[in-house]
C-alpha cells in the first residue's frame, strides 16, 4: 500500500511549481491513498494576523482556489483512490470567524467542507484527527497515525521535536505538519516484549515561504519543501521516502 502525505499548502500561497510537480507525481505514481495534512487553504482574508494589504475581500478568490486544487488533486488520483483531508488551525480560523462575527450561522449548513465541495469530490474530512484516528501501515508491520501538528500544543527547536513530543504523548508513531521543517527523530520503545524505535516525522511544506502572507513568521531557513510516501510493502523501513522538488 503505498500512501502520498501532502503537507502544508497555503492555497493560494501554494508553491505553484512544486505543487505542479507533486499532482504531476501522484497521476505517475497512481498511489493507494492521499493524506493532505492540513493547512491546505490559508484562509488569509479571514485572518486575525496582519492581512496584506487590499486582501481582507477575497475569501471567495481564496475558496475557488482551494477547489480547483482539490478537483485538480482528485483527478491526479483518479476516481475511488482515498484522499483524506485533515483541518488544520488554518482552516480552523473559517469556524472562528463565524463564532465570533456571525455565532447563529452556525445553525445554518456554512461548512467549510460544503463551500469546498468535499462530498463531490469523494474526499474525507477530518474534523480533528487528535479525535478520529488516520493511520496507516508503513513498512515492518508497523503503523503510522497523521495529525495536523496545532492539536497539541508546541513547536520544535530541532525539526522533528513537536512530532516525537505528540508521538511520546500518544504512544505511536506520528507523522505531522504545521512546523514546516523537515525532520525525523526516534525515541526507543518496548513494545510486546521488544524493543522498537517510536518515531515522529515533520513533512515540510508546499507553501510558497516568500509569498506575503507567510512573511508574518519572519524569516524560515529551515521551512523546507517536501511530501512523503509511505510504502507498506517496504519491510527495509517504516519511514517514508521523501521528495523534495528542485
Amino acid at each position: 500500500m503505498k500512501t502520498v502525505v501532502i503537507p502544508d499548502l497555503h492555497v493560494p500561497f501554494q508553491h505553484p511549481e512544486h505543487t505542479k510537480a507533486l499532482l504531476k507525481f501522484i497521476k505517475k505514481e497512481q498511489p493507494d491513498g492521499v493524506v493532505l495534512l492540513g493547512d491546505v487553504l490559508d484562509l488569509h482574508s479571514i485572518t486575525s494576523h496582519r492581512q496584506i494589504k487590499d486582501f481582507q475581500d477575497k475569501l471567495d478568490e481564496e475558496i475557488y482556489a482551494g477547489c480547483d486544487f482539490l478537483s485538480a488533486l482528485r483527478k491526479a488520483a483518479g476516481p475511488g483512490v482515498p484522499i483524506t483531508y485533515i483541518k488544520g488551525n488554518h482552516e480552523d480560523r473559517w469556524d472562528r470567524a463565524i463564532q465570533s462575527q456571525v455565532p447563529a450561522f452556525r445553525m445554518l449548513d456554512m461548512s467549510l467542507p460544503k463551500y469546498l465541495d468535499l462530498e463531490s469530490l469523494d474526499i474525507r474530512w477530518v474534523e480533528d484527527a487528535s479525535v478520529t484516528p488516520i493511520r496507516v501501515p508503513c513498512g515492518q508491520g508497523q503503523k503510522v497515525r497523521f495529525i495536523h501538528g496545532h492539536e497539541v500544543k508546541g513547536s520544535s527547536r530541532t525539526p522533528g521535536g513537536h512530532a516525537l513530543k505528540i508521538a511520546r504523548l500518544l504512544g505511536e508513531n506520528i507523522h505531522c505538519g504545521h512546523t514546516h521543517r523537515l525532520g525525523l527523530l526516534m525515541a526507543p520503545r518496548t513494545s510486546k516484549g521488544r524493543q522498537t524505535d517510536l518515531f515522529g516525522i515533520e513533512g515540510g511544506l508546499l507553501a510558497n515561504k516568500r509569498s506575503p502572507a507567510l512573511r508574518y513568521a519572519g524569516p524560515a531557513p529551515e521551512w523546507v519543501y517536501s511530501w512523503s510516501v509511505y510504502d507498506s510493502k517496504d519491510n527495509s523501513s517504516p519511514y517514508p521516502k521523501f521528495y523534495r522538488p528542485v
